[in-house]
């Protein structure tokens, strides 16, 4: 393979202004792997060339190359030079193209947990720290966290951060503190599955409320309220599951009004990845006493890890402690001491440099796509909200990707069992290929199909 990779030196200059210069080649490096540009077992160029080109120090290109493989992007061999390592960073069920599970592709976070459990198998203090049992969690982890929401204007005390085995485990614990059999939770027509099942656990009536473009139908959901004691209102506003409608403050502040007029708690999941340009500080933070917020690491970086937290009313904090402890005793200190020590990293805000940039590349790319055949999708994070016209209909347009090994999920996937669909649409979650190259190869199949399905339907018969 050719060994010649330039660096656009304009834009290395003014990166370089706000951050140290090997830092900033070691991001360049990492983005050009999983661009493509740079493509396995591709050589890098040599030192010295390219701190010639640069006009850098051999030094910034030998500290460079060194952080490019601390994140496992590249592999120095002695002698021979140093090589694109990217086989590494694909997890080995990518051989589907895998646009259902809504998830981040893998940008070198296994690498940065990796360095995180080398960190941890060196601090022997800590180690015993968190092989003790402690019920609520380890108070250095809690400070730590409520610092990182703080950076990201999420007020909090960290005394009443209450950790969860991830988001799932704090939505079941909350419905089981708030309801008994038999009470009813009205949530989005169309929902995450998660919450049908903890509902189902707990033998809860459930009930949609159709969404509008600025949110849940507030006029529909003081109809039920009329009718019925409504016990929870399980929302998703920030970037709603499956939609990606983003609530409006005014509907936000219509909904804090009927729950104070009808007595109800609002669940407010934040689980969801988005953009910067669009995350919202929570709607918790403007009504403290009547919302539980609900988030997680997963969609951010690893979903195996099982972190989730909540916010919780101070009335509440006790059951909700309580039940968790029923359930498992204690959260897994261990995950929480591994993300203690990589949220506040460089090399985390590197990785969520590049999922960012990698995702508006996904997005903008899927919708030219799209645009070829007059449709238009409603962007998110990891996710597109595809509604089809009358002709297409969902389960064929699924079935036929996933003839050619493409996964999607139909909107009757986000309905409860029992209610009609209402929605002739898909969720295509761009994040779930790991590589460029297969999100792209997914993109190119799926035009396939719609051309295809296009010529069917111009079909005369």
């Amino acid at each position: 393979m050719g060994t010649i990779w330039e660096v656009d030196k304009r834009a290395f200059n003014r990166a370089c202004k706000t951050q140290p210069k090997y830092k900033v080649l070691a991001g360049y490096i990492e983005a050009a792997v999983i661009s493509g540009e740079l493509l396995d077992q591709q050589k890098l160029p040599a030192q010295r060339w390219l701190a010639d080109q640069l006009k850098v120090t051999h030094g910034t290109v030998t500290r460079a190359y060194a952080l490019a493989e601390t994140r496992g992007v590249v592999v120095a061999k002695l002698g021979a030079g140093t090589y694109v390592n990217s086989g590494l960073m694909v997890r080995d069920d990518n051989r589907c193209i895998d646009f259902s599970a809504s998830m981040q592709p893998m940008l070198g976070q296994q690498n940065i947990l990796a360095q995180a459990m080398h960190e941890l198998a060196n601090d022997p203090k800590a180690l015993l720290q968190m092989m003790a049992y402690t019920a609520e969690g380890i108070s250095r982890h809690k400070q730590i966290f409520s610092q990182w929401l703080k950076a990201k204007g999420i007020e909090n005390n960290p005394q009443e951060l209450i950790f969860t085995q991830g988001a799932q485990q704090g939505i079941y614990t909350v419905l089981q503190v708030l309801t008994q059999p038999g009470d009813l939770v009205v949530h989005e027509q169309l929902s995450y599955p998660g919450l049908y099942k903890a509902a189902q656990a707990a033998r809860l009536e459930t009930l949609g409320v159709a969404l509008t473009d600025e949110g849940i139908d507030v006029e529909q959901l003081e109809d039920i309220c009329r009718e019925n004691k409504v016990k929870v209102l399980y929302i998703t506003p920030n970037m709603q599951n499956p939609t990606n409608v983003q609530y409006t403050q005014q509907r936000l502040q219509k909904l804090l009004i009927l729950s104070k007029k009808y007595d109800f708690y609002i669940i407010e999941d934040d689980v969801n990845y988005c953009l910067s340009q669009h995350w919202r500080r929570p709607f918790q933070q403007q009504a403290t006493d009547r919302v539980i917020y609900l988030s997680s690491l997963s969609k951010y970086f690893a979903g195996g890890l099982r972190i989730g937290y909540l916010l919780a009313p101070i009335a509440l904090q006790g059951r909700i402690k309580q039940h968790i402890h029923g359930q498992c005793w204690m959260v897994s200190t261990m995950n929480f001491e591994l993300a203690c020590r990589f949220i506040e990293s460089d090399s985390y805000r590197a990785n969520q440099q590049l999922l960012e940039q990698e995702l508006s590349y996904r997005q903008q790319a899927f919708m030219e796509m799209l645009a070829g055949y007059n449709l238009s999708a409603r962007c998110g994070g990891l996710n597109l909200w595809l509604e089809l016209p009358e002709q297409i209909n969902m389960h064929h347009l699924s079935g036929l990707l996933l003839a050619k090994n493409v996964k999607v999920r139909t909107a009757d996937v986000f309905t409860a069992s029992h209610h009609l669909v209402p929605s002739n649409a898909l969720r295509i979650a761009i994040g779930g290929p790991d590589t460029r190259a297969l999100f792209e190869r997914g993109v190119v199949i799926f035009s396939q199909v719609l051309a295809q399905l296009k010529v069917n339907t111009d079909v005369v018969i």
